[in-house]
Parts: C-alpha cells; sequence; structure tokens
C-alpha cells in the first residue's frame, strides 16, 4: 500500500456546488480505481492524500497535476504504509472555511494549506490528515 499527500492552489475560490460536484466525480473515480483518502479545503488551497495501489495513486496524481482547476501542485510526502488510514472513504472531505474553532490546528490551518504550513517537516502533513480522518469518523 502507498500514500502521496499534495497541495495545490485552485485557480478561483470554489463554490460550495462546485465543491460537491468535484467530490461526486472522484469519488466515483476513486472508488473505479481503487483509491481512498481524504480532501481538504480552505480558501481556495487543497490539501489530498491519496491511498491504494502505488502506480496506480501515481499515475491519478499526474491526472491531477494536469487538471486546469487546480496550479502550484506540489508533493508533500509520500511513502508506503501497511494499511489504509482512510479505508471506508473513497474521498473524506472537510471544507476548513466552515470549521469554526479549530484552535489546536491553528499553526496548519492560519497560513492556508501549503507546503509553508509544514515547515517543520512533511511527517506533520501526515499527522494532520489523520487527525481530520479521527475527528470525521
Amino acid at each position: 500500500m502507498f500514500y502521496l499527500i499534495y497541495v495545490s492552489s485552485a485557480t478561483k475560490l470554489m463554490s460550495h456546488d462546485e465543491l460537491l460536484s468535484l467530490l461526486e466525480v472522484a469519488r466515483k473515480e476513486n472508488e473505479r480505481l481503487g483509491v481512498t483518502g481524504m480532501l481538504l479545503y480552505q480558501e481556495g488551497s487543497f490539501m489530498q492524500m491519496l491511498e491504494g495501489d502505488k502506480q496506480t495513486v501515481l499515475d491519478l496524481y499526474e491526472k491531477i497535476k494536469k487538471d486546469g482547476r487546480h496550479n502550484g501542485v506540489a508533493t508533500v510526502l509520500t511513502d508506503d504504509i501497511d494499511e489504509r488510514n482512510f479505508e471506508d472513504w473513497t474521498m473524506g472531505f472537510f471544507n476548513m472555511d466552515k470549521a469554526g474553532d479549530f484552535q489546536k490546528y491553528n499553526d496548519y490551518i492560519k497560513e492556508n494549506l501549503t507546503l509553508k504550513s509544514f515547515n517543520k517537516g512533511s511527517q506533520e502533513a501526515y499527522r494532520f490528515m489523520i487527525l481530520f480522518s479521527e475527528i470525521n469518523r
């Protein structure tokens, strides 16, 4: 099993309906591919963790990098894992614009979801994604 975490910027701020449409398509495609993961969105920034077969995840990531809705796509972390973190989620989602008070995540979200947010080390991004999986179960 393999995972990849990336960040990107949306080419424009996305409405609630646009995010739902994106999720609907992504969930169907991920189910078909056997990919699971989590997508975070905040003020035009995305952070996503994909997990599954290594080549499948890498191929999907190449497709994402070519998607015209993203720019500044950057890999944060890749690694092998023994088991899925998002086993039941073809694509979990959290819109941090609607998060309310997430004081314990403030160090990460204050600068949006960018590589700069994870300058303490890329493992911070991994822990961040897992925390969001836990609060949304």
